[in-house]
């Protein structure tokens, strides 16, 4: 009985989201799509991070497309406009870290929130919706801010669409590549807000409006992302070349010392050096 009440007030207490594996491919890419990708006309749109679709390598709007568009990535990383296998593997990745959310979603530390998410004052957890997610209501005069604080990761279950309205803002001290958004089966987020954080994987589309901000990836894995209106939006900021280092909070490819990795190298180059004028002056 004993063994059974402590094992119990373990499951009970749970345990702190972690974050979805990403894979080798999705972690370089800012905007992937399943049926297509259309960038913005006008200003266009700046994507920090490689763009795909697949299977349908339907992307438009971008320069490099037929026809060309305005739209464009970052110098470091690339359009991906067939169906070639980064673009195949970052779309299993993306799935498997969709599986994994849901996952995580009917674990006994899963917090339940109501549909809206505007005034929300959230540290590091898992947080379920039982159908959409709203961060400003419809014609609301206060504008929705969301706020998240602290260290860990954050992890959002949708069950169906995720909105976030016209002059919505997400902030707080958390790392905007440790927050998770995960719409279910179905369902499709419409991000129309000025600033919004995390990787966004929806079962169905994306669509990032302009003047939005969005400090993540846009991941439409059936679907399309699609950036429509006359552009100056901003998506990205949390991908990784292949085999280099990581965007805030990413995966890396490759690995780097830490500061406290560096102090011992240079602290064992002193002593190799200290012995090696030692053996010369013998």
């Amino acid at each position: 009985m004993s063994a059974a009440l402590l094992f119990g007030a373990q499951a009970a207490s749970g345990q702190p989201a972690s974050a979805p594996p990403l894979g080798v491919s999705l972690p370089q890419f800012g905007v992937l799509g399943g049926a297509a990708v259309t960038g913005s006309t006008g200003a266009g749109t700046v994507v920090n991070g490689d763009v795909g679709s697949s299977p349908t390598p339907a992307i438009s709007n971008f320069l490099g497309s037929t026809p060309p568009g305005p739209s464009r990535t970052d110098p470091t990383h690339s359009v991906h406009y067939t169906n070639d296998a980064v673009v195949q593997q970052a779309i299993l990745d993306a799935r498997a870290a969709w599986v994994d959310m849901g996952n995580q979603g009917a674990l006994a530390s899963a917090q339940a929130l109501g549909p809206e998410l505007s005034g929300q004052v959230l540290t590091s957890g898992i947080f379920n919706f039982a159908s959409a997610a709203n961060l400003a209501s419809p014609g609301g005069v206060v504008t929705g801010t969301l706020t998240l604080n602290g260290p860990g990761i954050f992890i959002f279950n949708v069950g169906s669409s995720l909105t976030a309205n016209v002059g919505s803002i997400v902030t707080g001290t958390a790392n905007p590549c440790n927050v998770y958004w995960r719409m279910g089966g179905d369902g499709s987020a419409t991000l129309n807000g000025v600033n919004f954080w995390g990787t966004v994987i929806a079962d169905q589309s994306v669509t990032v409006s302009s003047a939005t901000t969005l400090t993540g990836r846009a991941v439409g894995i059936i679907g399309a992302v699609t950036m429509p209106g006359a552009g100056g939006n901003t998506i990205g900021g949390c991908s990784s070349l292949p085999g280099g280092p990581p965007g805030p909070g990413g995966s890396a490819g490759g690995s780097t010392l830490d500061s406290v990795g560096m102090a011992i190298l240079l602290g064992l180059l002193a002593l190799a050096g200290v012995f090696a004028v030692n053996r010369f002056t013998l």
